[in-house]
């Protein structure tokens, strides 16, 4: 049995990129519908229908201009399968955590449709979707939005993009004959050396929300306390968040600097923990074999019942106990009275065990509903936050932290040295809830 190939496919540049999945249909492989992606040297080629239910605020970040440009940067008009769309901007490694987080979320919509495999009694419609299309048709029956996010694959984007200033706290010293020349080749080299050491550092620090946790607007510490309290717009975010699928140990999915610019972007795609996760499979498959086996214990302790229990004799009330006469109406319908109730009695003895709901199960995922507004509606929130760090630079000097000041080597041989800086912080934060198969 071989392995499914990939729903991307990256060749080197080298190679001619070929389609992946080629054995699909005729009108999946039509030139219209493929599109073929240089992504800074790495090459894709994705359907027209998939690029296209991205959502907004991750086409904007692969196509900032808003238009399909190729390796000299001029616009593509026409656009067919033979044209290269070059994106030299963006990593292609984020690019591939795109695809991969979309692909799983489409195979659950597709392989586990919550109506079918849960069995939840609800009228539902065979959604047919091209099996590279990330939005499906529409069902019939409309669900309100609140259901929508218990029956179809959702998936939280949250971006943030970075710029940072460095502000290096010791004083540089020149010699009394340095040149115009030396004076700014030293700045220049500080400054590179700052920037890049800053650069590394915040990259470094992948979790989610220490950008929260470092705005200027945190509220500081009270005595006896070492962290500080988050403002009532950041917690409540925090908190909305931390209810749909992240944790406050969360880490980007990607984070990466720009080549040659204080930029640093980061992307999350967190699976909202609705009933299409595999998480959720996995529950429901245990309280189900859990109910088996407490129903296999009950039956084996209980005595057994014979099933012409029903049949047992009564006794006859005294002919001087009823009524002298009877009219006939009234007879028969004593009799059908007592048929029914014997026709009640046999079938309770012999109905089986009400079986458990889904949600008898397994509770029902509390979602918080005000991720609706953040569907097909991307929302920013940007803010400043500064830092005084130690960073690791190699100079052409000596920094003497008695005075923070930095004078240059004798011999101007450079040499790793620690000095104090401070980092003025910028965060824009997109978020947008992203549902697969709803257009």
């Amino acid at each position: 049995m071989t392995e499914p190939q990939s729903i991307i496919t990256q060749v080197s540049a080298s190679q001619d990129p070929v389609p992946v999945m080629h054995e699909q249909s005729e009108d999946f492989l039509d030139d219209d519908s493929l599109i073929h992606l240089n992504i800074q040297e790495n090459h894709y080629f994705i359907t027209r229908d998939q690029l296209m239910s991205l959502p907004e605020s991750l086409l904007l970040c692969l196509f900032p201009s808003g238009v399909f440009m190729d390796r000299t940067g001029e616009v593509i008009t026409n656009l067919t399968s033979q044209d290269e769309v070059y994106i030299g901007n963006f990593p292609a490694d984020c690019f591939e955590y795109i695809m991969d987080t979309y692909v799983r979320a489409q195979e659950d919509l597709v392989n586990y449709p919550v109506d079918t495999v849960f069995d939840r009694g609800q009228s539902s419609h065979k959604e047919q979707s091209r099996f590279f299309s990330f939005a499906a048709p529409a069902p019939s029956t409309a669900s309100s939005e609140a259901e929508i996010l218990h029956e179809k694959p959702t998936i939280i984007v949250l971006r943030e993009d970075l710029d940072y200033y460095c502000v290096p706290q010791p004083a540089l010293v020149f010699p009394a004959d340095a040149s115009e020349e030396l004076k700014n080749d030293l700045l220049n080299e500080l400054m590179v050396q700052v920037k890049l050491a800053a650069g590394s550092y915040l990259s470094s620090e992948r979790s989610v929300f220490q950008g929260l946790r470092s705005s200027n607007r945190l509220k500081r510490p009270a005595k006896g306390q070492t962290k500080g309290k988050l403002g009532p717009a950041e917690q409540h975010l925090m908190d909305m968040l931390c209810s749909s699928g992240f944790h406050d140990t969360s880490t980007w999915g990607n984070r990466a600097q720009e080549p040659g610019k204080t930029v640093i972007s980061s992307l999350s795609l967190c699976r909202l923990a609705n009933e299409t996760t595999q998480a959720f499979r996995d529950r429901v498959d245990e309280a189900k074999h859990k109910y088996e086996q407490e129903l296999k214990a009950r039956a084996s302790m209980e005595p057994l019942t014979p099933s012409n229990s029903h049949l047992h004799l009564s006794p006859t009330p005294s002919q001087q106990n009823e009524p002298k006469r009877k009219s006939r109406l009234s007879a028969i319908a004593d009799n059908v009275r007592s048929r029914s109730a014997s026709r009640n009695r046999s079938a309770s003895t012999q109905r089986e065990p009400h079986s458990p709901t889904l949600y008898e199960l397994v509770p029902k995922p509390n979602i918080n509903a005000k991720l609706l507004l953040f569907w097909k509606k991307p929302a920013r929130k940007c803010w400043w936050g500064e830092e005084d760090v130690d960073l690791d630079v190699e100079l052409r000097c000596n920094y003497d932290s008695a005075s923070q000041q930095l004078t240059l080597h004798a011999s101007g041989v450079p040499s790793h040295v620690t000095i104090p800086v401070k980092l003025h912080i910028r965060r824009v934060w997109t978020l947008e809830l992203s549902v697969v198969g709803v257009e």
